[in-house]
């Protein structure tokens, strides 16, 4: 029949070139998007993956729970400090001065949406509340590819700015890092967009616009991203040196974002100052990571040596830092060698004047980001890391990237349409060789982040310990995330914590003690012997005299009973246990 063929032909010319093509290859791309996100946190995730991601999370509940930034994790270094300034520990050192602010706030939202299930029982696996803030990171990851996709677009053009994203999308990197629990997607997306408001800026300046107004949004965002992780201040610095050079009149502008930044930042300095005493918190501390111990072994400590320390160990952990960020950077991009070619892009001249100003604007603040990095080091928990940032310039890097490999490529003069679709083929290819590797490969990792973590069998505390007893641990963080109950950083010595619990320190007794491969079978025998936990080498070798330890009752937890916990009495013949 002519009018059902003619009908045909048109529905084809549709298909082909018209208006349903395009919401055809929209609908592909929202399942393929869907897909990678259902893959990922079906076959991925196992938990929240580091002890900074847990505290957060911990504190995000509280907050949920209308109790305020209050933490259930003490540690012993903020005693210290709060009696330092004349402070009575019981009433301050459940006050969190440590963690930056939004994170926990952004948890707290995510979490609402499962009260039902905060108490985890011994039956699961994954904690709900795990769940929760992973979907919200997964959607805060979702959201920052849109905002770079609008800043690719004004940099470049809306193909390269969909190319760019579709790279971005594919780095197995940042898929893990979502899976975390950690804040880097929410850095992300608030990094994304300030980049987009310091690029509207730069448009304005070339174009005779309002350039204050984006400048303000700029150290919003920069506030914002300082109130979710303070290590992004090195980033703001190093950009407040390039709005002070780049934009008219010289100073104006760095003055702008500044007294932006300042606005949004400066309440939460106030706060922690009336709480500890000290503007930066217990948090100040952290730089000390790898300056005679770790972060953590000084966490566990009441007072630091401060006589133990000077100039040039901060040198040689310069030095050190620097050598292992530059010799991994390939790694610390997500493994792309399109953001990798950012650093050769920056000897090429791009017509545009915002697309050349804003590469150089990037580069500073990636390299604030790097002393910075450098400065407090990048500790690794489960393959990820709360101080890296070199993650947040991956998205923007392979923007810039595709583009300057794409005008080497027309550079060669190939006119044979397949040989370009073969190039930008194997690009994706290089940069998606993590995540094939990550689908196809099976997995033979287990159903929890063991060692240290089995979550049910740390959220039977909470029917073994009272609300107002208090449980030291190595993980404080996982007691107070999945048990739900407060719990205090093991101190360095088994006397502070006989201290803590006789004079009343920590508003509480302490009365449970729980030690896992985090002091134990995780270290050698020599480093539980001399190493941090020297003090404590007797109980976690399990040949403690109990009847002349404070805790005189113990029982094997976890998996292949690598995990112990001692208490005061018999805590698993508790009714409904």
């Amino acid at each position: 029949m002519p009018g059902s063929a003619d009908f045909i032909q048109r529905a084809v010319h549709a298909l082909e070139q018209g208006g349903f093509a395009v919401w055809i290859r929209r609908a592909l791309a929202v399942v393929v998007v869907a897909g990678l996100a259902v893959f990922y946190f079906i076959h991925e995730f196992r938990g929240l993956a580091t002890s900074q991601a847990m505290d957060q999370a911990q504190i995000g509940r509280n907050l949920a729970s209308g109790q305020g930034w209050r933490t259930d994790v003490a540690r012993p270094l903020a005693v210290g400090q709060l009696q330092a300034q004349g402070k009575n520990p019981a009433e301050r050192v459940w006050l969190d001065t440590y963690h930056a602010p939004l994170p926990s706030l952004v948890d707290a939202v995510a979490l609402r949406l499962v009260k039902a299930r905060w108490k985890m029982t011994p039956r699961d696996i994954v904690y709900a509340g795990d769940k929760a803030i992973v979907a919200a990171a997964i959607a805060l990851f979702f959201a920052s590819l849109v905002v770079l996709y609008l800043t690719a677009v004004r940099l470049f053009d809306a193909r390269l700015a969909l190319l760019g994203t579709a790279l971005v999308l594919i780095c197995d990197t940042i898929w893990q890092y979502s899976l975390s629990g950690l804040p880097q997607m929410l850095l992300l997306f608030l990094f994304n967009a300030t980049v987009y408001a310091l690029l509207r800026a730069v448009e304005a300046q070339n174009g005779g616009g309002r350039v204050g107004v984006w400048l303000a949004f700029a150290g919003l965002g920069f506030g914002l991203l300082a109130l979710t992780h303070a290590l992004t201040i090195w980033m703001f610095v190093a950009a407040l040196l390039f709005c002070a050079v780049y934009f008219r009149p010289r100073g104006w502008a760095a003055l702008i974002v500044l007294v932006a930044f300042t606005i949004i930042y400066t309440p939460w300095l106030v706060r922690n100052y009336a709480v500890s005493g000290h503007p930066g918190g217990v948090a100040i501390y952290s730089v000390l990571h790898d300056i005679n111990g770790t972060e953590a072994g000084h966490m566990r400590k009441v007072d630091v040596d401060w006589s133990g320390i000077g100039p040039g160990h901060f040198r040689n952990k310069l030095a050190a830092n620097l050598t292992s960020q530059f010799g991994r950077i390939l790694e610390h991009l997500g493994w792309s060698v399109v953001a990798l070619m950012f650093f050769a892009g920056l000897l090429h001249a791009f017509k545009r004047r915002e697309t050349s100003a804003l590469r150089w604007l990037v580069l500073t603040m990636w390299g604030g980001a790097v002393v910075g990095m450098a400065l407090y080091g990048i500790n690794e928990e489960q393959g990820v890391a709360a101080n890296q940032l070199h993650l947040l310039f991956i998205p923007i890097m392979t923007c810039y990237g595709l583009a300057f490999l794409l005008v080497q490529w027309n550079r060669l003069d190939i006119e044979f349409r397949l040989a370009r679709i073969g190039f930008l083929t194997l690009l994706f290819l290089l940069c998606a060789l993590p995540m094939l590797f990550t689908i196809v490969v099976p997995s033979n990792k287990a159903g929890v982040r063991w060692p240290p973590y089995v979550p049910p069998y740390i959220a039977v505390l909470n029917d073994w310990m009272k609300p107002e007893e208090i449980i030291a641990s190595d993980m404080p963080w996982a007691i107070a995330w999945y048990a739900d109950r407060r719990s205090l950083w093991l101190p360095e010595t088994v006397k502070a914590m006989t201290e803590f619990g006789d004079y009343g320190l920590l508003g509480g007794p302490v009365n449970g003690l729980y030690l896992t491969p985090v002091s134990g079978s995780q270290n050698r025998l020599s480093d539980i012997l001399k190493g941090e936990y020297r003090d404590w080498a007797g109980v976690i070798l399990r040949s403690v005299d109990l009847q002349r330890f404070p805790l005189k009752w113990a029982t094997l937890l976890g998996l292949e009973n690598e995990c112990v916990f001692f208490s005061n009495y018999d805590r698993s013949r508790v009714p409904g246990s």
